[in-house]
């Protein structure tokens, strides 16, 4: 009886160990949507591709990264050139932006490419140091999406390289966007760029 417990229990030990690492294993698909908002508002779809092989264990961020450098993670004739720039926050934590995006699909001989650009226009200082100013340009925002591509419920406060893949198919948008927006004290006398 003794040894018979002893089995059983090795059965569903080695079970459980079986499930987990199926578990931790678990592949998704993350669909990537890109988009345009000019300045005018209207939306337009450029292209979209998927992301093979992502999972909770790595951000959208790594996936992306990784998704041209690793076999099987894009289909054939789908490439995928990124640029990203690193920010240290004040908690020394460090988040990644993404600044230039190059997509292309061979398949259906289309691509999509853009680089942000954007910039402040206007500047207000006060004894010589700037306090606030006007921002203008075109940037590359992100948000998750449940299907509804017109989104543009952007999160404030979680980049791509905070927010974590899913372990089941997702789908995200990374909007190219237009935006021009005051910051900090706009006070005074302003300093044209």
């Amino acid at each position: 009886m003794k040894n018979r417990m002893k089995q059983l229990s090795a059965l569903v030990l080695a079970a459980t160990m079986a499930m987990g690492t199926y578990t931790s294993a678990f592949a998704a698909d993350m669909t990537v949507y890109l988009r345009s908002i000019g300045k005018d508002k209207v939306k337009t779809q450029e292209l979209s591709f998927t992301v093979h092989n992502v999972n909770s264990n790595m951000s959208i961020y790594n996936a992306l990264e990784q998704a041209p450098k690793t076999a099987g993670m894009l289909d054939t004739g789908v490439t995928l050139d990124t640029a990203w720039k690193g920010v240290t926050n004040p908690d020394n934590t460090e988040d990644w932006y993404l600044t230039y995006l190059a997509a292309s699909d061979a398949r259906i001989n289309d691509g999509y490419e853009a680089e942000n650009n954007g910039g402040n226009t206007i500047l207000y200082k006060k004894d010589g140091e700037t306090v606030g100013g006007y921002y203008e340009g075109n940037s590359w925002m992100w948000c998750l999406t449940d299907g509804n591509l017109n989104s543009t419920a952007y999160p404030e406060t979680i980049t791509l390289s905070d927010q974590k893949c899913k372990d089941s198919n997702f789908a995200i948008i990374l909007s190219y966007d237009y935006s021009s927006f005051a910051w900090g004290d706009t006070t005074g006398t302003p300093e044209k760029q």
